[in-house]
């Protein structure tokens, strides 16, 4: 059963416009997309970043700008800005992390004509000279923010902001021991609301909630041992809990992911000595990287210790149609868990989860090879 603040967190993401308009203030409200974003950035300007998430409708306004072989990801956020849903943005910040975002900003700067729009250079290798690299593109942004919002971002207000982010982030990993737990105290679809709230909220307000719901969960009776089996998800951009609690509705535990909207989100901690923007260039680069960095050993490394560490008894992987980074990706995936012996679903969906019946059946199908049934 969830607790108040979980339920509080899924009233902020639901609700989410709405959300932020009332937080708002005067604070002007900058969006961005991909975990790669150096957050801290934006915050340090006095600024309220936001993720810019789709939503349910589906995206006849937006396919007539973007082709349809691009994921539906970024033609839902497309078309909640074509109704006007993200008309309170005074900025707009993404990466070219990969082509179908990088055409998403194109389109979103010529039309939607969010006041102050900005995209980072984002590199595919993580080494000494990339990490530079990408700080000269924090010091671009950095500079950016100031002339069009007329601020000064100093570095003081990046190391408090860096504070800021980094007890979130700790936070958030006290949170995930809770799922990891044996049996977890947590469950998969809410500890991934109570990860997408942090993306909405502003951290002023985010933190302390996130103290009230480990408390909560302290106070609350240790579940007994269920069987159920473990189950670690990765793959595509998910921002809706929903096909996390069908594969939990059908008996399962999630206990692990590696996805860009959860567990990337809050890995590792930003070094709080030194120049902070060379410090976030780092973290935000060395974090346990997505299907674009080269090569692929890193990631892979993370994942056996994701499988060994969360005593994880099956993986399953779902893939945004169209999303050509984890569909390639997931070859060497697939490839390295049947070698660790261990057994995997793929699960290809579009943005909002649609055949939910059939997945289902599949998800269960999954389960009893894993139970032996």
């Amino acid at each position: 059963m969830a607790t108040t603040t979980i339920k509080r967190f899924r009233e902020a993401v639901d609700n989410r416009y709405e959300t932020i308009k009332r937080r708002k203030g005067s604070q002007r409200v900058v969006g961005w997309m991909c975990s790669y974003m150096p957050e801290e950035v934006i915050h340090a300007a006095g600024l309220y970043p936001v993720r810019v998430l789709g939503g349910e409708s589906a995206p006849s306004h937006a396919d007539a700008y973007l082709h349809i072989n691009m994921c539906s990801l970024v033609r839902s956020c497309l078309e909640e800005a074509f109704q006007g849903n993200y008309q309170f943005l005074d900025g707009f910040v993404t990466l070219n992390t990969c082509d179908n975002i990088r055409r998403l900003y194109d389109v979103w700067a010529y039309y939607i004509k969010t006041p102050f729009t900005h995209i980072l250079s984002l590199p595919h290798k993580v080494n000494d000279d990339a990490i530079e690299y990408f700080r000269t593109e924090l010091v671009r942004l950095q500079q950016h923010i100031e002339q069009h919002f007329g601020v000064a971002v100093s570095h003081e207000a990046l190391r408090k902001s860096i504070a800021t982010f980094n007890q979130t982030r700790r936070l958030l990993e006290a949170l995930d021991e809770k799922r990891r737990a044996t049996p977890p105290v947590i469950t998969g679809a809410d500890f991934l609301t109570a990860v997408l709230a942090g993306m909405v909220l502003p951290k002023e307000e985010f933190n302390p909630m996130l103290k009230d719901l480990l408390a909560e969960l302290e106070s609350r009776p240790s579940p007994a041992s269920n069987g159920k089996a473990r189950l670690l998800v990765v793959g595509s951009e998910m921002d809706d809990p929903k096909l996390m609690e069908l594969i939990e509705d059908n008996g399962a535990v999630i206990v692990a992911d590696d996805l860009c909207t959860s567990s990337k989100y809050y890995w590792d901690q930003v070094d709080p000595a030194g120049d902070p923007l060379a410090a976030l260039a780092r973290r935000y680069l060395s974090r346990p990287p997505c299907p674009r960095m080269r090569p692929s050993d890193q990631r892979l490394a993370h994942l056996k210790e994701l499988v060994q560490t969360r005593k994880v008894d099956g993986v399953i992987i779902e893939i945004m149609k169209f999303c050509k980074l984890h569909d390639e990706g997931s070859l060497a995936v697939r490839e390295a868990l049947t070698k660790w012996g261990v057994p995997h679903l793929t699960i290809s969906r579009e943005y909002n989860l649609t055949g939910a019946g059939a997945t289902a059946t599949r998800v269960q199908a999954f389960l009893e090879q894993i139970n032996g049934i």
